[in-house]
């Protein structure tokens, strides 16, 4: 018997509903009665599981199912009052609440950003960058940019946004946002990521890059958005 096939029937029996979320899966010591192998391969059997996202492991208790209550990351729902980082999730409903970690009113853009506004070299943005937390696991982290040349002296700038967030504050300036060009890549975290988001492992992280145009078809703000990959879900709803 193999570490492979003891993986292979403890997925098959946590996707039948056997073992279900939260429930404990046999000891190491469990399966090697039950399979008759090394302490090493039923080792290698719940770590091959881990490695799928679909068990935690919890020192001192054990290996359990991994639950997956997602929250919904809508992309194309209506704009929340903290429109800074995520302007289609609702993180009340979501029970998140939102931390400024810095602001700063006037830097030299990383060159994605750049790229991203159609700035030329030289030209400076407001950043802001926050992390959303449910109690007390960090579960998103963001930073967005805005051309100082928008976002200086205005709230933007500020570390108290206001209600509605950056969106609300631009469309205040005259430059409501009304197209958003958005990529998005799933990776595995950095060692980084993994510390300030305490993503568990084997749990991949899902990249949102979003650019908002007003109606001018000016890039107005840019969002480099970081989810843990095993706390949402990505939702687009569009025409055929």
């Amino acid at each position: 018997m193999t570490a492979s096939s003891i993986a292979k029937d403890l997925r098959a029996e946590i996707r039948a509903g056997t073992y279900k979320p939260g429930d404990r899966l046999p000891s190491e010591a469990a399966l090697m009665t039950t399979y008759g192998v090394a302490r090493m391969t039923a080792r290698h059997g719940l770590s091959m599981l881990k490695d799928e996202g679909l068990t935690v492991t919890r020192h001192g208790s054990g290996v359990f199912v991994r639950s997956f209550d997602p929250i919904v990351f809508d992309s194309t729902g209506s704009a929340s009052d903290d429109s800074t980082i995520t302007p289609v999730m609702d993180e009340t409903d979501a029970g998140l609440t939102v931390r400024t970690l810095a602001v700063t009113p006037a830097e030299d853009p990383t060159e994605e950003a750049r790229k991203a506004l159609g700035l030329q070299p030289g030209v400076q943005v407001t950043t802001r960058e926050r992390l959303h937390v449910k109690g007390r696991k960090p579960m998103l982290h963001g930073v967005s940019y805005v051309p100082t040349s928008i976002a200086a002296d205005t709230p933007i700038a500020e570390d108290e946004i206001g209600p509605g967030g950056t969106y609300a504050r631009l469309k205040e300036l005259g430059h409501e946002p009304v197209r958003f060009h958005e990529d998005v890549v799933a990776r595995m975290p950095t060692i980084e990521e993994i510390e300030a988001l305490r993503i568990e492992p084997g749990t991949a992280v899902l990249q949102v890059m979003r650019t908002a145009l007003d109606a001018q078809g000016l890039a107005v703000e840019y969002s480099r958005i970081v989810l843990d990959g095993g706390e949402f879900m990505l939702r687009y709803d569009f025409d055929a």
